[in-house]
């Protein structure tokens, strides 16, 4: 009530006052006018500040699920190099009808080969989903390497990938890298071999059906045009709605190549043409992020064949002294491979390490 008089007895007071005093007046009009634009101001400023705060905390948020989908990529990446490295151990014995048998030495596989990739989504792998089938073919880019989701149980091996779920990666590996093959005229070990840092293999495995391959000939598969992959993780990005209207649906049933396309995705440009299927293409061609095309939100992180050799060498360096006390002529993964005597051979015995023999 005081404060209602107080306001009028001022009203009345400046009214007055600008009746003598008609500068007074002016200067009354100005000091609103400059205050009514200093509000403007200010509130321009905050809406400024709020704007820019919610796009740095998207673009944050966004950087945010980035790095951790990279450190995913990389745990499963360091998983998948564990389990290449210590193929000899985990498949020393067979788990049969909850019977565990040992393997026999000479059927031991040495190191370096990865799972074929999980068809059906059960995370599991069984059935027709052993082995895998796509030998490299000159000149077809849709050869060499098997893709589907990555599988993250082996329970007749003992082994899991830690955190992870069926489905929630998209995995591809080079063909002669896959610990079950039937394309290769290694009946017994339905494996590609020999299979070590040199990549020259015998004839064995090569002739017939799939052609041989040049001695040396590393593995295809690229990310963002480099690279010589042996596999790849990928993590699709949220489901999307492409230019030319078509939406994943992660809903659909089939199996990992039927719906591919409702996770990986394709390229369009910044105009929304589109370019080609891109991770959904099937081919030997991936991209990684949107440095391809702005429609690209899947994440690729992958094992280089250079990473591969340093692991495998890293093992048979600390396993040195034994390996090479072992006789030349027995069957083991460690020596010579022949199709007869010793089909799981890779000869790891013969290759050079940091420039020195192995077993010198």
């Amino acid at each position: 009530m005081m404060f209602k008089r107080f306001e009028s007895l001022s009203s009345q007071s400046l009214s007055c006052l600008e009746k003598r005093f008609p500068s007074i007046r002016n200067h009354s009009k100005q000091s609103g006018f400059i205050l009514m634009v200093m509000l403007i101001l200010m509130l321009l400023g905050a809406a400024a500040y709020f704007g820019n705060y919610a796009k740095n905390y998207g673009f944050t948020h966004r950087q945010h699920d980035v790095q951790k989908s990279l450190q995913e990529l990389n745990f499963i990446k360091q998983q998948l190099l564990t389990y290449a490295v210590f193929q000899p151990e985990l498949f020393q014995s067979n788990l049969v009808s909850n019977t565990v048998t040992n393997t026999e030495i000479s059927a031991i596989p040495s190191p370096g080969y990865f799972p074929c990739p999980d068809m059906d989504g059960d995370g599991a792998l069984s059935g027709a989903e052993s082995p895998c089938s796509n030998p490299r073919v000159t000149g077809n880019d849709a050869t060499g390497f098997d893709y589907g989701f990555l599988p993250v149980q082996f329970k007749t091996r003992n082994f899991f990938l830690k955190d992870i779920s069926p489905k929630e990666f998209y995995y591809v590996v080079a063909d002669r890298f896959v610990n079950a093959s039937g394309d290769y005229n290694n009946t017994t070990t339905h494996r590609y071999a020999p299979l070590n840092a040199a990549l020259t293999p015998s004839s064995g495995p090569d002739l017939g059906s799939p052609t041989a391959l040049p001695d040396n000939t590393l593995p295809w598969l690229q990310v963002n045009g480099s690279g010589n992959y042996v596999v790849l993780i990928i993590a699709p990005g949220v489901p999307q709605t492409f230019p030319d209207g078509t939406s994943q649906d992660r809903t659909l049933s089939g199996d990992a190549k039927t719906v591919v396309r409702q996770y990986l995705d394709m390229r369009f440009d910044a105009s929304g043409n589109k370019i080609d299927n891109g991770n959904a293409a099937g081919a030997r061609f991936f991209y990684s992020g949107q440095q391809s095309s702005p429609t690209v939100n899947d994440m690729v992180v992958g094992i280089t064949f250079d990473e591969w050799k340093a692991a495998m060498e890293a093992r048979i360096k600390v396993q040195k002294s034994a390996l090479c006390s072992l006789s030349p002529s027995i069957a083991h993964w460690f020596n010579d491979y022949s199709a007869v005597s010793n089909p799981a051979g890779s000869n790891w015995r013969d290759q050079f390490i940091d420039g020195q023999a192995v077993c010198p």
